[in-house]
């Protein structure tokens, strides 16, 4: 079986270094890593991973919302070089986040820069969104084509209008801790479905990172829950990132 690790952070492992990592998950399986960078802090380290690694780590530049108050002068120019630099770098990891006492209005600007910037270049575009169901209603036409909503944790609600949408969907272990896990993923077409770690975050277990080389696991876990034969939801998963990242 194949797989492609369509989000993780390798620029921030702090136990194992990023060649370990690597090694370990494609004697697993996977194949290629799709590494999101944050912010112009961390892209640096993202092209010498995508560097290091080519044809292997699939590189991805952009704000989080976290970060997006905190975007330097010039960053606009820098992500639109970037893109130019790398024709198969995706857009990413950006979006919305409302949690806790964070505001979605700075980042709203942002977030919608980023999007036309993926419009424009035909990129892919990785999505982070969380707690910000009012602020999606104004940009569901507005998606690109290649839009996945990553690690999804969210409500049935809110994933209705991503199906709606025609966006992909793609899970980690989180989903494993919603007690509505099962009837979100089976909400997911079969063609719209993505699996990733968002290593070194989301580990199942606490005070462990998150390493791609449980992504077979992870694999395993989500086709019991679909009622799907493992080898097969495994074959669809991988046609389904390839033809996300490539069209």
């Amino acid at each position: 079986m194949k797989f492609i690790d369509t989000h993780i952070h390798l620029q921030d492992y702090k136990q194992t270094y990023a060649t370990q990592i690597i090694r370990r998950a494609m004697e697993k399986g996977v194949e290629k890593f799709v590494c999101a960078g944050t912010s112009p802090a961390d892209w640096e380290s993202v092209e010498k991973l995508c560097l290091d690694f080519p044809d292997i780590i699939i590189p991805a530049f952009g704000i989080h919302p976290w970060y997006a108050a905190e975007a330097p002068a010039g960053w606009k120019r820098q992500l639109e070089n970037l893109l130019e630099k790398y024709p198969e770098a995706c857009v990413g990891e950006c979006g919305l986040d409302g949690a806790g006492k964070r505001e979605t209005v700075p980042q709203l600007p942002v977030f919608e820069y980023q999007t036309e910037l993926a419009r424009r270049h035909n990129r892919p575009l990785l999505l982070h969104a969380v707690k910000c169901q009012n602020e999606l209603n104004n940009w569901w036409k507005k998606l690109p084509p290649r839009t996945v909503f990553h690690s999804y944790n969210g409500r049935r609600e809110v994933l209705k209008q991503i199906v709606s949408a025609g966006a992909y969907v793609s899970f980690s272990f989180s989903i494993l801790s919603n007690r509505d896990g099962e009837e979100l993923l089976k909400m997911v077409p079969s063609d719209k479905i993505l699996l990733e770690t968002d290593g070194p975050y989301q580990s199942p277990l606490p005070d462990e990172e998150t390493k791609p080389e449980r992504l077979p696991e992870l694999a395993l876990f989500l086709a019991g829950l679909r009622n799907e034969d493992e080898k097969a939801f495994a074959a669809r998963t991988y046609r389904n990132s390839l033809e996300f990242l490539h069209g």
